[in-house]
């Protein structure tokens, strides 16, 4: 399950990551990134958010979900 969306906007004046469900905003960044600094970042939230869900740490997921603005549907 990705978390981000895999789509970089190049639209942007600076450097944006979105929810990949809602399309919502998780992060903006004023430091405009290439695409190489953009997939690794994006593949860094990936590996935190699932090392939370691997650690077993309900609360903590529960926690993580809210701030990246998962809702009980998109589990």
């Amino acid at each position: 399950m990705s978390i981000v969306s895999k789509k970089l906007d190049k639209k942007e004046t600076g450097t944006v990551f979105r929810h990949a469900g809602s399309g919502k905003i998780l992060c903006r960044l004023e430091a405009r990134l290439d695409t190489d600094d953009w997939n690794m970042l994006q593949g860094l939230i990936g590996l935190m958010y699932n090392a939370g869900v691997s650690e077993g740490d309900r609360q903590r997921i529960l926690i993580m979900r809210d701030a990246l603005g998962f809702t009980e549907k998109d589990q």
